[in-house]
């Protein structure tokens, strides 16, 4: 079974954003020494704490497993959404995996479709089972829920960009 929406989805992720991703990755440092991937905007414990750039890739990575392998695909997965926000490690690799992950949006939705139904999404702050019982939790509104929380998080990542090199010397 194939899906224009998932095709439509996968070309948005995969020649789009998951690039527009890397690029800001990139000129943070990546995983240089003396990047800023791993420093956030504000403090952890101020007001209004911010996410780094290497916790937000790590972030959409928990996104795409749990509505992507789980919701989708049928799946299992184990996802602590929370300890996604506080990652440390290398993001580079982090980014390769969200590819691969963005590359197999086709097939998850092949199996929902041949399924006929959607598995409960692991991890997520969702209200799924409110989504489920009005009827609006379907494979569309689930590949338009990556594609936005996707879309939403490069902006997250860009503004983060944005604060930390304005904070540069030059």
């Amino acid at each position: 079974m194939d899906s224009p929406t998932s095709a439509a989805v996968h070309l948005i992720l995969t020649a789009e954003l998951v690039p527009a991703l890397r690029a800001v990755v990139t000129e943070l440092g990546g995983d240089d020494p003396g990047s800023l991937v791993h420093a956030r905007p504000t403090a952890v414990g101020g007001a209004y704490p911010t996410n780094s750039a290497a916790a937000i890739v790590h972030h959409l990575c928990g996104v795409l497993t749990s509505w992507g392998a789980s919701c989708l695909g049928g799946e299992q997965v184990s996802r602590q959404r929370e300890s996604e926000f506080e990652y440390d490690g290398p993001v580079l690799p982090e980014l390769d995996r969200l590819s691969a992950l963005a590359d197999r949006v086709p097939d998850w939705t092949t199996d929902a479709l041949t399924r006929g139904g959607l598995a409960h999404p692991t991890g997520t702050a969702f209200p799924v089972e409110r989504a489920r019982a009005a009827g609006t939790l379907t494979v569309e509104w689930v590949l338009a829920h990556i594609l936005h929380d996707v879309a939403t998080h490069l902006g997250h990542l860009e503004v983060t960009r944005d604060v930390l090199m304005s904070a540069r010397p030059r």
